[in-house]
C-alpha cells in the first residue's frame, strides 16, 4: 500500500485541486461573476491566486524531495 501511494502522489495534490476548481464553477454559474462589483472581481481573482501560489509550493516541495531521494 505505501508503494501506491508513493508512485500515485499526485493524486492527493490534484483531487483538493478539482474540489476547488468544481466550487469556483459553480460560484461562477450561480452569478457570482455577474454584477459590476469590483470587490467580487477582486475576491475571485485573490482565491486563483492563492490556489496557484500553493499548488506550485506543494509541487516544488514534492519535487525537490523526489530529486534528493533519487541521489
Amino acid at each position: 500500500m505505501g508503494s501506491f501511494l508513493k508512485k500515485y502522489k499526485f493524486i492527493l495534490i490534484l483531487i483538493p485541486l478539482g474540489l476547488v476548481i468544481a466550487f469556483l464553477d459553480t460560484k461562477i454559474l450561480d452569478g457570482f461573476l455577474a454584477s459590476s462589483k469590483v470587490n467580487e472581481h477582486y475576491l475571485f481573482l485573490g482565491v486563483l491566486l492563492a490556489v496557484v501560489i500553493t499548488l506550485v509550493i506543494v509541487i516544488l516541495k514534492w519535487d525537490k524531495k523526489n530529486e534528493e531521494g533519487s541521489k
